[in-house]
């Protein structure tokens, strides 16, 4: 039997193996201990592996994803969460060398993380965390630089913090992150391995009946390899900003400021620009959650081998519960519109256009199983590289333990 198949037939075969061990235990029991455990299995199906506007393939990923979680707690003091996701994954129409990124049919991917909040002492509380993946296959995320698929590779972020209150009304802290992305193609690593580290401090006056003013200083460093030109930019901002707590499950944010941006190559022009966010959240306290986002400003660029980008998004999600405890199904949507300064006479500038939007439902059947559907359209409107556009469709069982 090929491999494929093998994998297919576990993927397929997989919920029956473990509800052996798992359909005797009381549905109406939660887990006991520290040790939490899980496991997905499902496939994705696209029209577009490759993100091309010509010349589309399609493919149907089948993976297995175990999980394990260690959750320490000692009491509100300390909160340590540790996860391991190993994923077995199986192409059915994996890339070879000539279309570049070559793909094995079968292969080991995985992600492991760590969270960590710990109150130092009563006013002053730490928190940080690491998240480090393998795999070939990135997905569009919120705000993020992996947005297209891409050569396999290691993909690593970490952030720390420390929130400390001054007095009854007044707060600060100190706020950093580090993201990292390494190519196991080495020819492919010379060109396109990258770094961004950013940190912010800030100020903050609780001015009472749930609104905080906050003063914001922040920096960013993008570094990127290039065997053919200097490539990496750098960028300060400062600022102001008011939350407003409605309850403690409906929040809103807005951040404004003004942002400087110089290029690693000292021949280029540097970048003034105002820049903004703007947030409104309600979380868990009725049966229809929202997620409401906009921002402007200077990113690390999506588009290689730019150096900046200046990025107006937007994005929103919806949750709605359409049997309580049991059915939700959501709604969600990201558009993007990077512009892109000239950069030399190979790199002439322009737009980099996305949208995006999706549909999923996750239905629980007990306090063990659930299932999940979605299906997402992608289409990318852009001077600066190939527009394509692409359809998604995923399905997985899941069983908690």
């Amino acid at each position: 039997m090929k491999i494929g198949t093998k994998v297919m037939w576990a993927v397929l075969a997989f919920p029956l193996v473990i509800s052996a061990d798992l359909y005797s235990q009381d549905a109406g029991q939660g887990p006991e201990g520290p040790w939490l455990f899980s496991a997905r299995s499902g496939g994705v199906f696209t029209d577009n592996r490759d993100g091309l506007k010509n010349n589309k393939e399609s493919n149907l990923d089948l993976f297995i994803e175990p999980r394990a979680d260690y959750r320490l707690r000692n009491g509100d003091r300390t909160l340590l969460d540790l996860s391991i996701l190993p994923m077995l994954k199986w192409h059915s129409n994996p890339r070879t060398n000539a279309e570049g990124g070559a793909q094995n049919d079968t292969e080991l991917f995985g992600t492991a993380a760590m969270e960590l909040m710990h109150q130092l002492s009563p006013r002053v509380t730490l928190s940080l965390g690491d998240a480090i993946t393998y795999n070939d296959d990135p997905e569009v995320s919120n705000g993020g630089g992996n947005v297209r698929a891409s050569y396999s590779h290691i993909w690593n972020t970490a952030h720390a913090g420390v929130a400390a209150d001054l007095s009854e009304t007044l707060a600060t802290g100190v706020n950093g992150s580090y993201a990292l992305k390494r190519y196991t193609d080495s020819v492919v690593a010379k060109d396109e391995d990258e770094d961004i580290l950013s940190g912010e401090a800030y100020l903050k006056y609780k001015m009472g009946s749930g609104y905080n003013l906050l003063g914001l200083v922040g920096a960013s460093d993008f570094k990127n390899k290039s065997t053919t030109q200097q490539r990496g930019s750098q960028v300060i901002s400062a600022g102001v900003g008011v939350d407003k707590v409605f309850n403690p499950d409906y929040i809103g944010k807005i951040r404004g400021g003004y942002q400087h941006g110089a290029y690693d190559n000292s021949a280029l022009d540097s970048i003034d620009t105002p820049n903004g966010s703007a947030e409104l959240t309600l979380r868990a306290a009725s049966s229809t959650r929202f997620r409401l986002g906009a921002s402007y400003g200077l990113y690390a660029p999506y588009v290689r081998p730019y150096s900046i980008q200046t990025l107006t998004a937007f994005s929103g999600a919806v949750d709605h519960d359409v049997l309580p405890n049991r059915l939700t199904l959501t709604l969600d949507a990201q558009y993007g519109s990077g512009d892109y300064k000239e950069e030399g006479a190979t790199l002439p500038g322009g737009t980099d256009d996305m949208v995006m939007v999706g549909v999923s439902a996750t239905y629980r059947v007990n306090r063990i199983w659930s299932l999940s559907g979605g299906y997402d359209y992608e289409n990318w409107d852009s001077d600066v590289r190939e527009s394509f556009s692409r359809n998604t469709v995923n399905f997985s069982v899941k069983a908690e333990m």
